[in-house]
């Protein structure tokens, strides 16, 4: 069967506003083939650039040629290549600039074939997967403690259901972590040190010249005290803050600094 009486075939419809309905393919495949499943790697030439190449099963049992005129498709029948210029721009974003080479490479595929000297596949279907296996790919450390005060206060954090956010009592932390603390009436503000200053009602916290940085909500005053949401701590002091077994505890973490 030649490759255009397939591709002539296929049909397809967009949806409106953009969105790709589920395609409906109807073409013949021969009653002597044979469908294979699975993991291909792109061999020779060394950086194909074109629609022509071949590909090698992982268990090098099977090699396939691919042409301009495969019927390549996502497992939702999205295809990877057509003939049809409607498709164009649909095909293109399915590419994301990448070579059909680079798109296949290291995919699982379900291939459809003649038994021939040189085997094109009368279609081949890209299998989804949760996890696509990747070659030396690093992985972050995890972060270790580095610091861990234990807060001695009775007054502890609450939550604002309202705002989603876990408001914690200023003063007691900011203290126990060995900044002194400094309350402006009539500004309705609070310093830390020299350099670190918050308003009450207001989300930005100031940090010496740096830039202003906005806070998840704006700190509080609850029974004369001063709340703040949790990442104030994160986002200008390096640390996170939390209970645990009814203490108030501060850690500071590797490479937050």
């Amino acid at each position: 069967m030649k490759r255009k009486m397939i591709l002539a075939m296929l049909t397809a419809s967009v949806m409106i506003f953009g969105a790709v309905s589920v395609f409906a393919l109807d073409y013949y495949v021969p009653e002597d083939s044979v469908s294979v499943t699975a993991r291909f790697f792109v061999t020779g030439p060394d950086d194909p650039q074109g629609d022509e190449f071949s590909m090698v099963s992982e268990d090098e049992t099977l090699v396939i040629n691919i042409t301009e005129s495969t019927l390549i498709y996502f497992e939702d029948y999205v295809p990877l290549g057509d003939d049809n210029d409607g498709m164009t721009q649909m095909v293109r974003e399915v590419l994301f600039g990448r070579t059909l080479a680079e798109v296949l490479e290291g995919r699982n595929l379900r291939v459809i074939y003649e038994e021939s000297e040189h085997i094109e596949p009368v279609s081949i279907t890209v299998l989804f997967e949760t996890i696509v296996p990747l070659a030396e790919v690093e992985v972050e450390p995890v972060a270790e403690v580095v610091s861990r005060e234990i807060i001695e206060t009775t007054h502890m954090p609450f939550y604002d259901e309202e705002k989603g956010v876990t408001m914690i009592p200023l003063r007691a932390v900011a203290e126990a972590l060995g900044y002194d603390v400094y309350w402006d009436g009539e500004q309705r503000s609070v310093r830390l040190g020299v350099a670190i200053r918050i308003w009450i009602g207001r989300t930005e916290a100031h940090f010496g010249r740096m830039a202003p940085i906005e806070l998840s909500t704006a700190p509080v005053i609850v029974d004369s005290l001063t709340f703040v949401p949790e990442d104030f701590f994160r986002s200008v002091l390096g640390k996170t803050v939390y209970v645990s077994d009814g203490q108030l505890i501060a850690e500071q973490y590797s490479g937050n600094d």
